[in-house]
């Protein structure tokens, strides 16, 4: 009650994994499901991307085109802080995250105004990028470093900067690495070796590491093929994505970034775990969807899973009770979109009588603005709310 609650601009990308959740939690129904990208269906669909104007009480922001809802964050968080500042909003906290794609990170938009996030001391301000080194057709840096690149441009930005590289798995590896030598080679790969690693085999990947030095064999001796295959980035590691969070809503004075790495189409398998195809892969066949199953297990029948069919838990199910009473504790379902703020009253038609006539000699744009501006200031209800300056000027000139 004594928190304001936090706002999330999510990944335009990241849609369906939101209403795959939604659909989990009973908020969502299959009619709404199968009319995904048909938002003219009878009954109602499902936007591609995040727009409230679809689904008014689900997506809070707008984030398509791509590196809009970063941009957005920025300056969200910086009109959280004016409000405050100004007691037009109690510091009760509040937090804005932002969810973004590597790729997405050359789109201008997304850190074209990542100096102002420093400069205002947005520590209200969190950027999630899902660093899975694949855009839409292949590696966003083949033959170069993407997390590194990003790692620079924040850092010398003057964000906090977290990388979340590697999951608990790699711990122990780590701690025997006294040389270095791990961190060294790690460090030095190329993220198109990464990709490759990523869809070969448990014997390939100890190939690579003996390429690169024999000193390493001995570190991963004890981890089977089949261990190194599955061995988990950070990004898929719920304990190491939770230390960067929290280390990220605990930083003072400064906006945090998090470069989590991950791999695209994670889960997926054979049918697109990693590869290049991924970004446009839109079905599975049966052996993919039996073997996607199987993974994650899922109570399909071998027989249900050539239909595809939607599933969850039945509503008194303990997993489905336990998503529940979670949601509750941490204040309700997300995406969620509220209003809460009381409707502002509009002037009378009495204010407007002297514009409606008009004047005895030519008025300027801008000159009209200013007196519209002036009677507003003068106003008991709306005065507090006006704030001249420059962008009133631009929007005179727009005019």
């Amino acid at each position: 009650e004594d928190y304001s609650g936090d706002l999330i601009y999510f990944q335009g990308h990241a849609s369906p994994g939101a209403y795959a959740r939604a659909f989990l939690e009973a908020r969502l129904c299959e009619e709404q499901l199968e009319h995904f990208r048909q938002e003219l269906a009878e009954g109602g669909g499902l936007p591609s991307y995040p727009h409230p104007q679809g689904l008014p009480d689900f997506w809070p922001f707008p984030t398509v085109s791509m590196g809009l809802g970063p941009i957005m964050a920025i300056y969200q968080a910086r009109f959280m802080k004016y409000l405050e500042n100004r007691g037009l909003k109690p510091p009760n906290g509040g937090r804005v995250w932002a969810f973004l794609g590597d790729g997405e990170c050359d789109e201008p938009e997304t850190l074209g105004a990542i100096d102002l996030a420093v400069r205002e001391e947005l520590d209200n301000l969190i950027f999630v990028v899902n660093c899975n080194l694949q855009r839409l057709d292949g590696p966003v840096r083949g033959n170069s470093k993407i997390i590194q690149e990003l790692e620079r441009i924040f850092r010398g930005s003057g964000w906090n900067v977290l990388k979340v590289l590697w999951g608990s798995e790699w711990d122990a590896i780590f701690e025997k690495d006294t040389d270095g030598l791990l961190v060294k080679v790690l460090g030095e790969a190329v993220d198109g070796e990464y990709q490759k690693l990523t869809v070969e085999s448990g014997e390939y990947i100890r190939n690579w590491f003996a390429s690169k030095d024999p000193r390493l064999l001995e570190l991963i001796k004890d981890l089977s093929d089949v261990q190194l295959q599955k061995i988990k980035r950070g990004g898929h590691d719920p304990q190491k994505v939770f230390a960067a969070y929290n280390n990220a809503v605990n930083t003072k004075d400064a906006p945090s970034v998090i470069l989590a790495k991950t791999v695209k189409g994670y889960g997926l398998g054979e049918s697109g775990e990693g590869k290049n195809i991924t970004h446009v892969q839109k079905k599975l066949n049966e052996d993919e969807l039996r073997a996607f199953r199987s993974r994650f297990g899922i109570s399909i029948s071998d027989e249900e899973v050539a239909y595809a069919p939607f599933y969850k838990p039945a509503e008194d199910s303990p997993p489905a009770k336990y998503l529940q009473e979670k949601r509750k504790d941490l204040g309700g379902y997300l995406p969620k979109r509220e209003v809460v703020a009381e409707p502002i009253t509009a002037p009378k038609d009495s204010f407007f009588k002297e514009f409606h006539l008009g004047h005895n000699r030519p008025v300027s744009t801008t000159m009209g603005f200013v007196r519209i501006l002036s009677e507003l200031l003068r106003d008991k209800d709306l005065g507090k709310f006006i704030v001249p300056g420059k962008q009133h000027r631009r929007l005179t000139t727009a005019l």
